[in-house]
């Protein structure tokens, strides 16, 4: 998301933020725990989807399969910015968990790409100490349910997000108005 759409009016922010979230393929909407539950529960540990909480609190609920079956972690929202609800959770107590426990992001897709990423490169260093838990099972990331197949355009969209990071596309020897397109979702995921 810009910078511009946070100083925008509350309303046209959750707009962007839920625009957004329905782009990358993996919001649910108004789907409830059990119903997200059955969606995840014969897939591969990591696999997770975003759905709208019931909680009226909360906007946004995360749904993921772990080790120990399907688990929801609301999704909070303050000052416009997006965290995993840590007060519902057992956080593991180190200090770089408590840090990661407390980051905020502009994006609900953004802070779900991050956690992948954290997620990946906690698999390779196979180190339980720098891992957050959720309900006593580890916080893992690895790929989005998608609730339905993405145009080709989406796809290509995040092939090329995959292989060009960030503002690596204004590079890119593209027309603008694609530059503009590949500018509105960054994200491989």
């Amino acid at each position: 998301m810009s910078k511009s759409s946070t100083t925008s009016s509350p309303s046209s922010y959750f707009d962007n933020v839920l625009a957004t979230l329905k782009t990358s393929g993996f919001y649910w909407g108004a789907i409830n725990a059990n119903q997200s539950k059955r969606l995840l529960m014969h897939k591969n540990v990591g696999t997770f989807l975003v759905r709208a909480s019931s909680d009226p609190k909360h906007l946004f609920t995360l749904s993921l399969k772990t080790e120990s079956g399907v688990t929801n972690i609301r999704i909070t929202m303050r000052d416009e910015k997006f965290s995993l609800d840590q007060n519902q959770n057992n956080w593991t107590t180190t200090r770089a968990a408590s840090q990661r426990a407390s980051l905020r992001f502009d994006c609900v897709v953004k802070m779900l790409f991050y956690y992948i990423l954290l997620s990946r490169r906690n698999s390779k260093q196979n180190s339980s100490s720098t891992r957050t838990r959720d309900s006593g099972a580890m916080l893992y990331l690895a790929a989005p349910l998608y609730k339905e197949v993405s145009s080709l355009q989406h796809l290509c969209r995040r092939t090329i997000n995959r292989h060009v990071i960030g503002e690596g596309v204004h590079k890119l020897p593209l027309p603008p108005k694609l530059k503009i397109y590949l500018r509105s979702y960054q994200y491989p995921l």
